[in-house]
């Protein structure tokens, strides 16, 4: 086994044994500066990618655990924090949803499905008995992995999130599979969400192609919640 092996199984053991996880949260801002809400994402004390760690926590069977550790400390952290909560699911996970006990009213959760899995029949009437309970969802990476046309039109998001890549694509010319993704999503009444924001400068093209909310590192970077708590003002910085 190598170092880093180690050192991803050490901090998936302590998180689902001893609860040490930290999370952060991303701004997600409307075109115009509004705050829109938080994505919360989840770091490890001793620094292993957090990809690595899931990747390995799938190979042990051990998601779910992981999961409702990450995801009840980002419930718990953000309770102070404005707007939406925007927390990562995977299409195979949903129905652990329904036995999931937060004390977070359900209309503030919007959940992204992520692309690492498809939208199974069984998973789409999960979506639909969970829209029912009051959550809302959204397509995370649209246009890589699993996050495709069909899975958009599988999950009826209410939220379609573009990629980092497909955003950076479009900075360099190749404008089509954004302007594509977003007539799509507007066809079913989604709100658009450009993620990998590097330069403030794009604020104004991308509300010309229709884009109605941002997020990046640009607007701001995953930090915890209580660096958040005037986070009104942060988009004018």
């Amino acid at each position: 086994m190598t170092s880093e092996l180690v050192k991803w199984r050490d901090a998936l053991i302590a998180a689902i044994e001893e609860r040490q996880i930290q999370p952060v949260f991303q701004p997600v801002w409307t075109i115009d500066g509004t705050l829109m809400g938080f994505e919360a994402l989840t770091r490890f004390p001793n620094g292993s990618p957090p990809d690595r760690v899931w990747a390995l926590a799938e190979d042990q069977g051990l998601v779910e655990q992981l999961d409702a550790v990450a995801l009840t400390a980002a419930v718990q952290d953000a309770q102070t924090l404005p707007g939406k909560l925007f927390l990562n699911i995977g299409a195979l996970y949903l129905a652990w949803i329904m036995q999931w006990e937060h004390g977070t009213d359900p209309a503030r959760i919007i959940w992204e499905v992520t692309e690492t899995d498809p939208l199974t029949p069984d998973g789409a009437a999960t979506v639909g008995r969970l829209k029912n309970r009051g959550y809302a969802f959204a397509l995370d990476d649209a246009g890589t992995g699993y996050a495709t046309p069909h899975q958009l039109y599988a999950l009826q998001p209410q939220v379609v999130k573009l990629s980092l890549n497909m955003v950076h694509q479009w900075h360099r010319g190749h404008v089509q599979p954004l302007q594509l993704w977003i007539r799509a999503a507007h066809a079913m009444g989604a709100t658009v969400v450009a993620e990998g924001m590097e330069d403030r400068a794009w604020l104004s093209t991308l509300a010309a192609e229709g884009v109605d909310a941002i997020q990046g590192y640009a607007m701001g970077k995953p930090q915890p919640a209580a660096s958040w708590q005037d986070a009104s003002r942060m988009f004018k910085k």
